[in-house]
């Protein structure tokens, strides 16, 4: 063979060469990867016919040659396609298409918040909140791009928007190019990361499918069943790894912050302090005798102690549910339960932390109903009470709580920074919330993302058109008032006996139904009044388009690599790794560099398929499924803002200042790079950071 390569190795080069060709030769993607699998299988074919492509096999103490496509390229071909008509094509779109769905959800609720100025008025607003201190307009970046990345979920569109409207004001006030185009190309990629992120969507459209697999085929070397195996079904669910993925998020945006501080503090005059005006009038800091540090105390002090409480009592195993052998035994507090108390007190809290002057009462009867809440969920409800049960304890400290929060949204909505960023961070929480607390799957989530994206648009048009938006306000509470029948109730129809109490909660949740699309159908015609609707319609079918032919474009590769041996021959590699450790690490490295050629669609739907099978066969208690995915997630991250190829820096090029070169990107982006190598080191050594909340909350 030449070069002594087999024709397995031969036929994977020119499939490379033609994949990496097209992309780079500027045809749209999706086009470039069908065609380099139709180029590839022809070249392949033609080297096939003409005896060039074969490996050496021996039969009987006989060295005799194999061509690639032993039955000749007709027989590859129908093979190729009947694998596509009885497999690959239901596997991408049957068994996945509820996971799927919610692809064009969440780019809907983005680009909904994108379009309605939204974005423009958090970075005004955190810069108002935080410029006055040195490196203050960087962090209120990796805030806003935090809080876009949750919502938009795709890293282009984050990085363009921040780009637009972030560095030309950080330049305006004398910040370095460096950090300012650094700043914003990485707080921009978080999209990647923080969920409801569209990557995680799609990686778990593939991922579970591959653990299953993996480990079938470990089970079955091991000559036993899964179920005897792991002692449970072998399930990584979207939901799982967007609880995965959430504290690493998190814990990578405070890196970031943290950075902009420490550079700051030794180059004050390339990060200097901006005064945009007075964020609150109120002179909030005079009733705490000057003290800032007093201040943030009584703001977040009762919020850390109410998390730490809710730790404690789930590792004590006081909350939530554990089912074995098909029985389940019930905490005496219900997960769902604290998370809302923990919410709920902290807004109570914080209302009298940021207004103290205003008349504590109705705050204090809001807390008082978060206890009695408390005490009742524990001591007289139990984990399998009936949601008519519940109301009956609930109702009383419900009504408290409410009339506590109306009050403390009042005093809270007064603040121009809180009245601006609680409208998106409520969609936000409501969505991951739903996932988090086990209320719903991510698509259905993503529905309620994308309604209420909807709303906040054209909540933002009826303000700016100085109209009332009560049917919107009216709505929202409607779809509160769902999340809380859903999760209390059980609402299914189709049921021979429904006893009273769900009955109850059928017929509000029908009227609150009808309320949310109500407004849903209102929020609606205002966008399309005020011709905004179909910008957001049309630029929504283009990246779900984009995802969905890329998709299909992606298997047509598989099936060319499939056709020669090409993934048996890439597994078996693989699996010539005995540490899976080190074989992750070999796995990590080649996406790394993939990341620089190739966008996150394209590996997860042509290369995950390929080494998923090997990687996800380890012992889960050895490799957790989700710290695997979300180490791959964080990977193509960083290869995203790492130069010269890096993605995020392209489009951060394309929307920059003439006077920003690259090179003063390149510049920005290098310390970056290394805090998210340091954030893959954490999550190497230290699995429990993605393992923690999985474990924690509730399963979907």
């Amino acid at each position: 063979m030449f070069l002594g390569f087999t024709g397995v190795e031969i036929s994977l080069i020119i499939v490379a060469i033609s994949l990496f060709g097209g992309i780079l030769s500027g045809y749209p993607v999706a086009y470039a990867i069908s065609g380099s699998a139709f180029i590839s299988f022809a070249l392949i074919a033609g080297l096939n016919e003409a005896g060039l492509l074969y490996t050496i096999e021996e039969f009987n103490g006989v060295a005799e040659q194999v061509p690639v496509f032993e039955g000749g390229w007709q027989k590859a071909m129908l093979s190729t396609t009947s694998t596509w008509a009885q497999g690959v094509f239901s596997r991408a779109f049957g068994g996945n298409v509820e996971t799927l769905l919610a692809v064009p959800l969440f780019v809907l609720m983005g680009i909904a918040l994108e379009r309605s100025n939204i974005a423009e008025d958090l970075l005004t607003t955190m810069a108002k909140l935080f410029g006055s201190i040195p490196g203050g307009l960087a962090i209120a970046v990796v805030l806003v791009g935090t809080l876009l990345a949750a919502s938009t979920g795709v890293v282009g569109a984050t990085v363009v928007t921040m780009g637009l409207i972030a560095l030309p004001t950080m330049l305006k006030h004398g910040y370095s190019k460096s950090l300012s185009t650094g700043i914003i190309a990485t707080s921009g990629t978080l999209g990647q990361i923080i969920p409801p992120s569209i990557v995680i969507v799609l990686l778990g459209s593939i991922v579970g499918d591959m653990y299953a697999i993996g480990q079938e085929n470990r089970a079955d070397a091991l000559g036993i069943t899964v179920l005897e195996m792991l002692g449970e079904p072998a399930v990584l669910s979207t939901g799982t790894l967007f609880k995965a993925a959430f504290i690493p998020g998190i814990f990578l945006a405070s890196l970031y912050a943290l950075y902009a501080l420490v550079f700051a503090y030794f180059n004050r005059d390339q990060a200097p302090p901006v005064h945009l005006g007075e964020p609150d009038s109120y002179n909030l800091i005079s009733y705490y005798n000057n003290n800032p540090w007093l201040l943030l105390g009584a703001m977040f002090g009762p919020l850390v102690a109410m998390v730490m409480l809710w730790i404690g009592l789930a590792a004590a195993d006081l909350t939530g549910s554990t089912t074995i052998d098909d029985v389940t035994t019930y905490g005496p507090l219900s997960g769902g339960v604290v998370a809302m108390l923990v919410l709920t007190g902290f807004m109570l809290t914080l209302a009298m932390a940021l207004r103290p002057g205003y008349d504590p009462k109705p705050i204090l009867i809001g807390l008082v109903g978060v206890v009695a809440v408390f005490i009742a969920d524990w001591f007289f409800v139990p984990g399998d009470a009936s949601g008519g049960l519940k109301t009956v304890f609930y109702i009383i400290p419900g009504a408290m709580i409410v009339y506590g929060l109306k009050h403390a949204s009042v005093r809270l909505t007064e603040i121009e920074a809180i009245r601006v960023v609680s409208p998106p961070v409520i969609l936000i929480v409501a969505v991951l919330g739903s996932i988090l607390g086990g209320i719903t799957n991510p698509t259905a989530a993503a529905g309620l993302g994308a309604a209420g994206a909807i709303m906040l648009a054209a909540n933002r048009k009826l303000q700016d058109n100085k109209q009332s938006s009560k049917i919107i306000i009216w709505a929202a509470l409607a779809i509160i008032v769902l999340l809380l029948m859903r999760g209390n109730f059980d609402l299914r129809l189709g049921l021979d006996n429904i006893n009273f109490d769900d009955k109850m909660g059928i017929f509000t949740a029908v009227i609150s139904y009808h309320l949310a699309l109500f407004g849903l159908i209102y929020s609606s015609w205002i966008l399309i009044r005020d011709k905004i609707m179909a910008g957001i319609l049309n630029e929504t079918t283009k990246v779900t388009s984009m995802v969905f032919v890329i998709l299909i474009a992606s298997l047509f590769l598989s099936l060319t690599i499939r056709s020669f041996g090409g993934e048996h021959y890439i597994q078996e590699f693989l699996q010539s790794f005995e540490d899976p450790r080190t074989l992750l690490i070999v796995v990590m490295i080649v996406l790394f560099f993939l990341g620089f050629v190739l966008d996150f669609i394209e590996i997860i739907f042509i290369v995950i398929p390929i080494v998923g099978p090997v990687i996800y066969a380890a012992d889960p208690a050895l490799m957790h499924p989700a710290w695997i995915t979300i180490l791959i997630a964080v990977n193509l991250q960083t290869s995203f803002i790492t130069p010269p190829f890096g993605f995020a820096l392209f489009y951060l090029r394309g929307v920059a200042p003439p006077d920003v070169t690259t090179m003063d990107i390149y510049k920005g982006v290098i310390p970056f790079v290394i805090i998210q190598v340091i954030g893959l080191l954490l999550l190497w050594f230290f699995p429990a950071i993605t393992t923690f909340l999985p474990e924690l909350l509730p399963a979907n």
